[in-house]
């Protein structure tokens, strides 16, 4: 959950903007390139005696694969990155004693 402190820092507000991004942006571009692929399915299906709407669901089919496998390959390289060099974050944390 995404919190922001009562004494507002710097820190804290990029570390609730990526918060907001990893928790809330990043899973709604996952479920609208998966929906883009299952609305490509299904023109392609229904639309079965139609070649141009048959090949406009193709292409939906088409972006919407291309789109999740870009973005799971990036996710993969990000946390292989990561692991290799032992970054557990990618925002600086500061650490008070």
């Amino acid at each position: 959950m995404c919190n922001l402190a009562v004494h507002l820092k710097f820190q804290d507000l990029i570390s609730y903007a990526t918060c907001i991004i990893s928790n809330a942006i990043i899973p709604l571009i996952f479920a609208l390139a998966l929906v883009l692929f299952v609305w490509g399915v299904i023109k392609f299906v229904i639309n079965n005696d139609e070649q141009t709407k048959k090949e406009e669901g193709r292409q939906f089919m088409l972006w919407g694969i291309i789109a999740l496998s870009v973005m799971v390959s990036v996710w993969g390289l990000v946390k292989i990155v990561g692991n290799t060099f032992g970054i557990e974050y990618v925002i600086p944390q500061v650490k008070t004693p």
